[in-house]
């Protein structure tokens, strides 16, 4: 967030927003530090397998990021305070004292990632001598396979690649699993017992916004803390985040954007940053938020207007404006290549991380997978359809100009030939002297060289 997104005029006012700019990252540090805690409570501090890994760099990419856009605020708070009150002014070196240890504790977090990173990495060694073990035993395997005239040798190359798949898919289903666990957790944290109406539909989100269970539940998971941080209560929290996410997904699809950026937009507008909101077609800030309050005869003033209330109103203004491009995401994934190709990916992720999961509906999330790939096909069997029925008429027609121009460039071959050759005919007089004198040089200089 740079010191230009938050609009506002130097001074006073503008040290007031910047503070309630903190107060909202702070409260979302307190949202990450309770997942935190529940990772802690799930995994030993000394465990080190990927689940654990995984469930503790989850949290803390999220922290850092949230760090990072705390800095960006410090950053243009200070740039405010020194424009306004000078850069001796205590207001100003409070901020800056406050941007220095923000960068401090980002290098802390930074560093505490890498050494994850190391710890994985030496996990990830671990199982590559394990595999390799494997290929010891393969060729051991493939010895008696001899032995047995080739019987075997054929057994044992099958078991080899099958184990090699099945490392492959185990490695794939525990990352995968593990992200979902880190925001199944999550979720339980935000939404308390309204916490499975999120997770179910979370299992839907591939069909309805394009994404997984997991990153679904990532994003609401951010939005309902934001909501609730703003003084919205639970339950409310829960169905403003479902649609606002929904309609986010139905505006992505009509605007032609990235569905995790039309998710940030919406994750954003949230906690009262309004900028990315044109992203999805609606233009929002104070002044138009109010008028839109007033259109609708809402006793709503800005200035006086609690967080919870702006973030009300800002989200009742977007589903309003856009409410003719409800649906228009599941409409537009099951009739295009493209939507299609994306379901499928969201539902072979959400499938992928259930493997992993003893609570997971298996049964439902197979359907799923199945529903998507039918859809794929559907969508592309016309093309090739189509393909096949137009690349006769296309052949023939390409053939039936060559064969209209052969003649012609014939034609003109032989006459640039018979130019050519003409040419060096009329040259030939003046070359062959030439060319005599040359050789004879040649031959008089090897002479010369012999009787040396």
């Amino acid at each position: 967030m740079g010191y230009d997104s938050f609009g506002l005029k130097i001074g006073i006012e503008g040290e007031r927003e910047f503070k309630n700019a903190l107060k909202e990252i702070n409260q979302s540090f307190k949202v990450l530090g309770s997942e935190m805690n529940l990772v802690t409570s799930q995994f030993d501090k000394q465990d080190k397998s990927i689940q654990a890994i995984t469930a503790r760099n989850n949290v803390l990419n999220k922290e850092i990021e949230a760090q990072k856009e705390k800095i960006s605020t410090l950053e243009a708070a200070l740039k405010n305070a020194s424009d306004s009150f000078g850069e001796t002014d205590r207001r100003t070196q409070n901020w800056a004292t406050q941007l220095n240890n923000a960068k401090a504790e980002l290098n802390n977090m930074e560093r505490e990632l890498e050494e994850s990173a190391a710890d994985a990495d030496k996990l990830g060694d671990e199982l590559e001598e394990t595999g390799k073990s494997a290929d010891g035993a393969g060729s051991r395997f493939e010895k008696l396979g001899g032995i047995l005239k080739g019987v075997g040798a054929a057994m044992g190359t099958v078991a080899v690649a099958a184990g090699a798949a099945a490392i492959k898919l185990g490695k794939e289903v525990v990352q995968q699993f593990g992200e979902l666990e880190q925001n199944l957790g999550g979720s339980e944290a935000v939404f308390g017992k309204y916490a499975a109406s999120i997770q179910k539909a979370g299992e839907e989100a591939y069909k309805n916004l394009g994404v997984s269970q997991s990153e679904y539940l990532a994003t609401a998971n951010k939005m309902g803390a934001l909501f609730q941080g703003s003084g919205i209560e639970q339950q409310k929290s829960l169905e403003l985040t479902e649609k606002a996410m929904q309609r986010a997904a139905d505006m992505a699809s009509v605007m032609g954007i990235d569905m995790q950026m039309a998710l940030e937009s919406v994750a954003g507008a949230a906690k009262g940053n309004f900028t990315m909101m044109d992203n999805l077609g609606v233009a929002m800030n104070a002044t138009n938020i109010e008028a839109y309050a007033l259109a609708k005869g809402l006793d709503f003033t800005w200035a006086s207007a609690s967080n919870a209330e702006k973030a009300e109103v800002a989200m009742q203004m977007f589903f309003e404006n856009t409410e003719q491009y409800a649906g228009n995401f599941a409409r537009e994934s099951t009739q295009t290549i493209t939507g299609s190709i994306g379901l499928m990916q969201a539902a072979l992720g959400s499938f992928t991380a259930g493997l992993g999961n003893a609570n997971a509906d298996m049964t439902n999330l197979t359907q799923n997978l199945v529903e998507a790939f039918q859809a794929v096909v559907k969508n592309i069997v016309p093309v090739l359809e189509n393909i096949v029925t137009a690349l006769p008429i296309a052949m023939d027609a390409i053939l039936s100009a060559i064969g209209d121009l052969l003649p012609t460039l014939l034609n003109t071959v032989t006459n640039v030939f018979s130019q050519v050759l003409e040419t060096i005919l009329s040259l030939l007089p003046e070359l062959i002297p030439a060319t005599v004198d040359a050789v004879m040089t040649i031959v008089g200089a090897l002479i010369d060289n012999l009787r040396c």
